[in-house]
């Protein structure tokens, strides 16, 4: 009759998602480096576009992307980092061949990589290295591959190094 808790993982006392389907672990990686700001804010990069708010969200859940000044409370921002996860990242993520055979934390990597660099990096222009190595089952190279993803000479690599070494970690785990 009740719900099936033992499928949910609660992540900061204010998220639930389903175990089963998103990859908790990659939601934390995603938490722990985007930060959650409820203000909007301009992209880190290039200090202007996209304009970001929550946990890294660049767009509504209607699709229309937030302007300087917005402002959203914190269930919302939970609430568009798990609906855009679901919506936009896994779909694309779940046609990268050998998913099924990943395990979540392996899945939680790719996530986190891709809601940094983009729901369909996989084959894409530039993800040569970590289309390959995916596509192989070369799992053991995967944490090399995705370190090479750090914008090298940026103001950002700093950050992106610590993050990609701890999907990495992750995918290893």
């Amino acid at each position: 009759m009740g719900e099936n808790l033992s499928s949910k993982k609660v992540i900061n006392s204010t998220l639930t998602v389903d175990k089963d389907i998103v990859p908790a672990e990659g939601v934390e990686l995603i938490k722990e480096f985007e930060g959650c700001h409820l203000e909007a804010y301009p992209d880190p990069l290039t200090g202007g576009l996209p304009i970001t708010i929550g946990w890294g969200s660049t767009r509504d859940q209607n699709g229309k992307p937030f302007k300087l000044g917005t402002k959203i409370s914190q269930q919302t921002a939970d609430d568009l980092l798990i609906s855009q996860i679901r919506n936009e990242f896994l779909p694309p993520l779940t046609k990268i061949p050998y998913w099924n055979q990943m395990n979540m934390n392996q899945r939680g990597a790719l996530l986190s990589f891709a809601y940094n660099l983009g729901a369909r990096f996989y084959g894409s222009s530039g993800f040569n290295t970590i289309t390959r190595v995916l596509k192989n089952r070369q799992w053991n190279k995967v944490p090399d591959a995705l370190y090479l993803y750090r914008n090298p000479g940026t103001n950002v690599e700093a950050g992106l190094a610590r993050r990609r070494k701890a999907e990495g970690k992750l995918w290893m785990s």
